[in-house]
């Protein structure tokens, strides 16, 4: 096959799968000020969509609100990388909650997402997120085909009930 036919191929082929990995994970947190703030050792570009849980008014978790950020990177917060030990970008998000909160958010232009109040299921990606809580902190799992993706952990500064039975579970 000449080059001059093949190249086109290529570079679709290499678009594809360069967009397959963009989706992205975190945790979504409003501070004390009402802020709204992402955790996650993606690189987010401005405007990019993010899709996060948010509380709705009889308390239960809602799936999922499309909101994005300036892209500008914040000065590191407490959320740490547990799995790979990667540095956790912080980003304020465009999306403000009433009252203080924390949650998922899946980062990414081909996120679709089904969910409940603590997981996530990213569509044709065969992707979960779910969150839980250990002594003192909430953690966050991604799991692809059943491997351990993303482990990040966000304390809390004072003791809670546990609900974690095991990493990604």
């Amino acid at each position: 096959m000449d080059i001059k036919k093949l190249l086109p191929i290529i570079l679709v082929t290499l678009s594809c799968s360069s967009f397959a990995s963009d989706i992205g994970e975190g945790f979504v947190q409003r501070n004390a000020e009402g802020e709204t703030y992402l955790y996650t050792t993606q690189t987010i570009k401005k405007n990019e969509k993010i899709l996060v849980q948010y509380p709705k008014e009889n308390g239960d978790i809602g799936c999922c609100k499309v909101t994005s950020s300036d892209g500008k990177l914040l000065p590191q917060g407490e959320v740490t990388d547990e799995l790979n030990g990667s540095d956790v970008h912080v980003y304020k998000l465009k999306l403000r909650y009433t009252k203080p909160f924390v949650g998922i958010a899946v980062i990414g232009a081909g996120a679709s997402v089904t969910g409940s109040a603590t997981g996530l299921e990213i569509k044709n990606r065969n992707t979960s997120v779910k969150t839980c809580l250990s002594q003192e902190g909430v953690h966050l799992f991604s799991t692809k085909t059943g491997d351990l993706k993303t482990h990040l952990y966000l304390p809390l500064g004072y003791d809670v009930e546990p609900t974690c039975d095991s990493p990604g579970k």
